[in-house]
């Protein structure tokens, strides 16, 4: 494996942890994971049903961002038509201090859920 796929892989696992961590924190729960054919990109989604809404999170390998979304429903999901919140590009190789550049990264996408489960 080489260094671009450990720090896609690394990015992967480090959001996918901490976002988990807040969203069940406020009720939410995570209901998809899938990988897709080159098994890099991933989809993310957590509901709470409570609140009829989900949270999604695409990491496309393509495009090298993750696309933050959310649904006003739980069911009957199709990830290409979730209500965009933000992109958040990511490089995946040249940066010279990867763990400060992902602990920055996370904390963007966590403080944009924040964000947007206080409006809720």
């Amino acid at each position: 494996m080489n260094k671009t796929h450990r720090n896609i892989e690394s990015i992967q696992k480090q959001v996918k942890s901490k976002i988990n961590d807040l969203l069940v924190e406020n009720g939410y729960s995570l209901v998809m994971e899938e990988r897709f054919g080159d098994n890099l990109s991933l989809l993310l989604q957590w509901s709470n049903q409570e609140k009829n809404h989900t949270i999604q999170l695409i990491w496309d390998i393509r495009e090298q961002w993750f696309d933050l979304g959310e649904f006003n429903k739980i069911s009957n999901l199709n990830y290409l038509e979730s209500n965009n919140i933000e992109l958040y590009p990511f490089s995946v190789t040249g940066i010279l201090f990867r763990n400060k550049y992902n602990a920055k990264y996370i904390a963007k996408i966590k403080s944009k859920i924040v964000e947007k489960l206080t409006l809720s």
